[in-house]
């Protein structure tokens, strides 16, 4: 399934226990990309943690733009594992399958608005080439009316989504079955 051992979920114990049955009460399942983690619970805690106050969390930013942002993320990084779940997500939340197609295929021919596409190709420099933001960059989206909280938890979302690409792919993570 890896390319490392995991523990499955008939096996686990203490904190990996306590992490997949709060998984599959919160999602019905426990997604691969989390099973991956378990050889090493603190880390997996930690992970959890950090997608629960990132994704799931009631934030500035709707958790369809989330989505969007991780489809967007994903796509660049050619993550197939996690732009499946995350375009189907953006589905759940709000977005048309249509439109969330077209926001995978292209964001800035997709049907969403103008901020959005904005954001998305902010998005797209940060996953792309980091260093090379520049002020103007961020000024713009403020222009376009983002906050400065939004503007942050894009860019968190954005380097969390790049982080979960690469470890991921590097660690042979594949679609459940």
């Amino acid at each position: 399934m890896f390319r490392i051992d995991s523990i499955a979920e008939a096996e686990a114990e203490g904190g990996v226990k306590k992490v997949y049955d709060e998984l599959k009460d919160s999602m019905g399942m426990v997604p691969n990309v989390f099973k991956v983690l378990s050889l090493w619970p603190e880390g997996l805690e930690s992970y959890v943690t950090m997608i629960k106050g990132t994704m799931f969390a009631d934030t500035k930013l709707s958790r369809a733009l989330k989505e969007m942002i991780a489809s967007t993320v994903s796509r660049i990084n050619q993550c197939d594992y996690c732009l499946g779940h995350h375009k189907n997500f953006m589905s759940q939340f709000g977005i048309s399958s249509t439109v969330a197609e077209q926001v995978v295929d292209d964001p800035q021919s997709a049907d969403i608005s103008a901020a959005e596409k904005k954001l998305l190709a902010y998005v797209e420099k940060v996953t792309l080439h980091a260093y090379k933001v520049t002020d103007a960059d961020v000024e713009g989206l403020k222009e376009i009316g983002w906050s400065h909280e939004e503007i942050l938890e894009a860019t968190l979302v954005t380097s969390l989504f790049n982080a979960i690409n690469r470890f991921a792919d590097a660690l042979g993570v594949q679609p459940e079955a």
